[in-house]
């Protein structure tokens, strides 16, 4: 399962926490986000503070048991308020 959407603003760190609390939610899935040439696990603080300062149109790809309900959750997040 994959989808697309577009971040208008800078990725604040308060934005990358809240994309990680939520991913970490769905336990059986591995989950990647993808902005620009970075891939990285979604469930990884580490990994997901180097989008800090980024923008444009990312990627949140997921795959294992209630992959739909990933996506949708984390693109609805991700396409909210990145403040």
């Amino acid at each position: 399962m994959k989808t697309y959407f577009m971040v208008q603003e800078k990725i604040r760190p308060t934005w990358i926490h809240e994309m990680v609390v939520k991913a970490n939610e769905f336990e059986q899935c591995q989950i990647f986000f993808e902005c620009n040439t970075l891939r990285i696990n979604a469930k990884s603080h580490l990994s997901m503070s180097l989008l800090n300062g980024m923008q444009g149109v990312c990627c949140v790809s997921a795959t294992g048991e209630d992959s739909r309900g990933a996506v949708d959750a984390l693109r609805s997040l991700g396409t909210g308020s990145l403040s």
